[in-house]
């Protein structure tokens, strides 16, 4: 099993929990130890205080000038992120490795499987870092050791078609019709607050958290979803498996229903990766980030 695999054990308690049937399977992302209270915030890990759970506003806050959503594609590589300045970039998982170079708005992580193979990363960020984090990372982030979590500003990831606590749910559910934007080929959350719509890359669910604070501007970084067969800009040999290629039909579907609404809103969404599949969907590029640019920020 290489690193990037989930623990055996995980994998023994996923397999337990289907026999639950679809509706409650992903109650195993809190199992065991992990207890999330959505009305107070407040987080209990093995019957003891974690944190409580800050608003998302609180994090990112509204009308920001530029807001930056980073992913880990290799075409970061050759780009000085260093241009963004400070506050503006949430980083989403691998991109954590970024906050000693730039001082990130949040870090973003909602698979549990970076927090296994990346946990040192995590721990090592500065205290003030602000998190955005599913359920399961931060039960696999407790696992490990729950002490550089304890008392963080920590906004929740929440999966609305499988929210913590409740039974999964069809996007189409006629509670989310003022929650979720739906077309054909994708959906998108305008109240991030409440969850996202998971479609397979973290960088989508910091998208909708971005979105939602109505920035003058949002760049996309490190979202290539062309390359995955490479290493990730900050891996070496030691590369993790990746199941973009996978979903990218429904990756793609909604990013063009948030490019399409962030044009109503009268948002900027611009492209910093040039070999990015998010220019076949219309979000025009940007070369603000290369080295050199032509243009600027």
């Amino acid at each position: 099993m290489g690193r990037s695999d989930r623990p055996v054990s995980r994998k023994l308690v996923r397999l337990g929990f289907q026999l639950l049937g679809r509706d409650l399977a992903h109650r195993q992302d809190l199992w065991p130890g992990l207890a999330v209270d959505r009305p107070s915030g407040q987080v209990i890990w093995r019957g003891q205080p974690l944190l409580q759970l800050a608003a998302p506003a609180a994090i990112i806050p509204d009308q920001l000038p530029l807001i930056a959503v980073v992913g880990s594609g290799p075409s970061l590589k050759a780009q000085r992120i260093e241009r963004l300045g400070p506050g503006s970039a949430i980083l989403c998982n691998g991109a954590a490795s970024l906050a000693s170079r730039i001082r990130p708005l949040a870090v973003a992580v909602e698979d549990e499987r970076f927090v296994f193979r990346h946990h040192a990363m995590l721990a090592a960020l500065p205290r003030d870092v602000p998190l955005l984090l599913s359920a399961a990372a931060i039960r696999a982030w407790a696992e490990r050791d729950a002490a550089p979590l304890k008392n963080r500003q920590v906004a929740l990831i929440d999966n609305l078609e499988k929210p913590v606590g409740g039974r999964r749910r069809a996007l189409s559910d006629p509670a989310l019709r003022d929650v979720v934007i739906r077309q054909r080929d994708g959906a998108f959350s305008i109240r991030p607050d409440l969850g996202v719509v998971i479609t397979g890359t973290v960088a989508f669910s910091g998208l909708q958290f971005a979105l939602a604070a109505r920035p003058d501007r949002i760049l996309l970084a490190g979202i290539d979803l062309t390359n995955d067969s490479q290493p990730r800009f900050y891996e070496g040999a030691d590369q993790a498996p990746s199941g973009l290629s996978a979903g990218l039909d429904r990756i793609l579907g909604g990013f063009a229903l948030a490019r399409q609404n962030a044009e109503k809103r009268g948002i900027a969404l611009h492209c910093a990766s040039p070999v990015s599949a998010l220019l076949k969907v219309g979000i025009p590029r940007d070369d603000c980030l290369d080295n050199p640019p032509t243009s600027g920020l």
